[in-house]
């Protein structure tokens, strides 16, 4: 079995077939959109992918995934099915995933935010900033004091 070359190791003979970004040799780019590093794979669609991303049709040979990180965690993502011969449909793949991903993720944060406030404002989040909480230097030697 013969290894299929990745779409990035294909030679581009014509600027006119340019989607306008570069990828890395692994398939990967970062972008910075509003205001957000945005991480993309592109690969070969497999059969379980057209299964599962209902990438149909010859044309979607390949997927553009992104992906927005806060701290490690994965927060967006977004994909899109395309055809890696055509320049427009890869740049309007990425044109899709970007904000998508953004914006997903976005939500995902004020979501969290939301359900943090929620938690401090009960019992439970009350003492959970107890060891947050300053606490007089006086105060505490005066506590130790009564233990000894």
């Amino acid at each position: 079995m013969t290894k299929q070359p990745s779409p990035w190791e294909q030679l581009r003979p014509w600027p006119d077939t340019d989607p306008g970004f570069r990828l890395n040799p692994d398939g990967t780019a970062r972008f910075r959109h509003a205001g957000h590093l945005v991480d993309v794979l592109v690969r070969y669609t497999t059969e379980e992918d057209r299964t599962h991303y209902s990438a149909t049709g010859d044309e979607a040979n390949v997927i553009v995934f992104a992906s927005v990180d806060v701290g490690g965690v994965t927060v967006g993502r977004s994909w899109w099915a395309t055809d890696w011969s055509n320049p427009h449909h890869m740049h309007d793949a990425l044109a899709y995933v970007l904000p998508e991903a953004v914006g997903e993720a976005e939500r995902t944060v004020d979501k969290m935010a939301a359900e943090l406030t929620k938690i401090r404002a009960t019992r439970q989040g009350e003492l959970s900033t107890r060891a947050t909480r300053a606490t007089p230097r006086g105060a505490r030697l005066s506590s130790l004091a009564l233990l000894g």
